[in-house]
């Protein structure tokens, strides 16, 4: 009997130790998408603590906001999006989200319809997925179709990852919560890359053939069929996208229409103008939208669900979906980062957590307006910067007031500490070369490379360099613009 015990206690100790080594080993989707943290997140969520369920590629990851939801209409929702996630992988996380959540509708981005799958992006989408019947039956699905690395390497990822023991870095081992920016699925992106209005709307495109991938449209109507089976609504979605067609939208209605499901989608300009979408501001990339462009597209959505559907207002139940106050302040640090213009950045610069540390290093009084000293002198700054006529000059702001502040002729540096403990320096001097042009932050020096009024914000709780930028003259040498160095995404 004891000889069984310590077998069986070696035998659990055994399948522990693979289990967490595999969860080790395999390869972590953190940087662009961070789908590694969205499926942690989503087993992270109370039994039944959601009805609306969005499923997807990246498009969903960055292009849907579930807090917008909550926060405009008390949906309480989920996005799980993956990189060009197929839609068999969409399928299988609909059955495992039913196992805990009494969900009444699904939210599908069809952006998949129309692309092939690949070997790799099967792993993307099921790697991630706890061990369960749904796993099992999926990893099944593919050896019988040939799509399977092996059956074994799904079930035990150490199979397959072993020989990843090499690139093991700290992030493999340890997440850091405020590191991850992601929200009910939703990773908040910063970046913004303008794209033209008329090339992102489908409206005037030409139509030609194409057609839907014959594996993806087959899941398609699976998880259509496994949604009517449990009495759960679908609705079919499209997030604004550069490389989306007028073609492949008329496919897609074509399709609703044959399912007697609705339809919407961002790129038609008339539903695109009505949001107030802007795509030479509201889009991180050409093919997906920051956290800007995902909440007016989740405000109208969100809208359209709780017009159309039975759903519960969640906010009347006390109930918060994520750490509220970390949302608001990564929300807060995402809109400071997504500023265009030099009034919008000065006003998300008044941020009582924020150190912001400013040296010039280049003469721009001339340009500076009334409208620009305004929001200056509201973060609690004098110098009026049109006055300068040439003087350097440094500030520091600290916990939303100032520390320090000189204009000088002479070249200024200054040195000082902030409250955690973290050393700094600045140097104001316009006759830096751009090359030189340099902050320090503890022992680490951060190089501008350009020339102007250099800003720096340190977010100071959480010890990270959150933003760089620079307002400076124009190429064209009239007037002023923001120019974003480094913005922590």
């Amino acid at each position: 009997m004891k000889r069984a015990l310590k077998a069986a206690a070696f035998l659990l100790i055994g399948v522990v130790l693979i289990g967490y080594v595999s969860q080790v080993l395999v390869g972590k989707w953190t940087w662009a998408n961070k789908e590694t943290y969205t499926t942690k997140e989503f087993y992270a969520l109370e039994d039944n603590s959601i009805e609306v369920f969005v499923v997807g590629s990246s498009q969903v990851v960055t292009g849907i906001s579930s807090m917008t939801m909550y926060e405009d209409n008390g949906i309480s929702a989920f996005g799980l999006g993956m990189g060009s996630a197929p839609l068999m992988g969409n399928y299988y996380w609909i059955k495992e989200c039913k196992k805990t959540q009494d969900i009444s509708t699904v939210v599908i981005e069809a952006s998949m319809l129309y692309e092939p799958t690949r070997k790799f992006l099967y792993r993307r989408a099921l790697d991630p997925m706890k061990m369960s019947l749904n796993k099992l039956e999926a990893v099944q699905t593919l050896s019988q179709e040939g799509q399977s690395e092996g059956f074994l390497s799904y079930v035990f990822p150490f199979i397959k990852y072993h020989g990843r023991w090499k690139e093991l870095t700290k992030e493999d081992f340890v997440y850091r919560k405020e590191d991850t920016l992601v929200y009910r699925g939703n990773v908040m992106k910063s970046s913004v890359k303008p794209v033209p209005f008329k090339s992102i709307i489908i409206d005037n495109d030409k139509v030609k053939d194409v057609s839907m991938d014959e594996e993806q449209l087959r899941y398609f109507e699976k998880i259509v069929s496994y949604c009517e089976e449990n009495g759960i609504n679908v609705v079919l979605v499209k997030v604004p996208k550069n490389s989306w067609s007028r073609s492949k939208s008329l496919g897609v209605k074509k399709l609703a229409r044959e399912h007697g499901l609705p339809f919407l989608d961002f790129n038609e300009s008339s539903l695109m103008k009505e949001i107030g979408f802007n795509p030479l501001r509201d889009m991180r990339d050409a093919d997906h939208p920051n956290l800007r462009g995902a909440e007016k597209v989740s405000a109208y959505l969100g809208d359209y669900l709780k017009e159309n559907y039975d759903l519960k207002d969640y906010r009347e139940e006390s109930y918060n979906p994520v750490d509220m106050d970390l949302y608001y302040e990564d929300r807060e640090d995402c809109y400071l980062k997504m500023s265009t213009g030099i009034r919008e950045y000065l006003e998300n610069l008044d941020n009582d957590r924020y150190g912001v540390i400013i040296q010039m290093t280049d003469d721009i009084s001339a340009d500076w307006n009334e409208v620009f000293q305004k929001r200056y002198e509201a973060l609690g700054l004098q110098t009026d910067i049109s006055q300068l006529g040439g003087k350097n000059y440094v500030a520091v702001l600290e916990h939303g007031k100032c520390v320090y502040e000189e204009a000088a002729v002479q070249g200024l540096s200054y040195e000082g500490v902030f409250s955690n403990g973290t050393p700094y320096a600045a140097w104001g001097d316009i006759r830096y070369k751009e090359e030189d042009v340099k902050m320090q932050i503890g022992r680490d020096e951060r190089f501008f490379d350009k020339k102007g009024m250099n800003i720096l914000v340190y977010e100071i709780g959480k010890d990270r360099i959150l933003n760089e930028a620079v307002i400076r003259k124009q190429p064209d040498g009239v007037g002023l613009e923001l120019k974003m160095v480094y913005r922590y995404e």
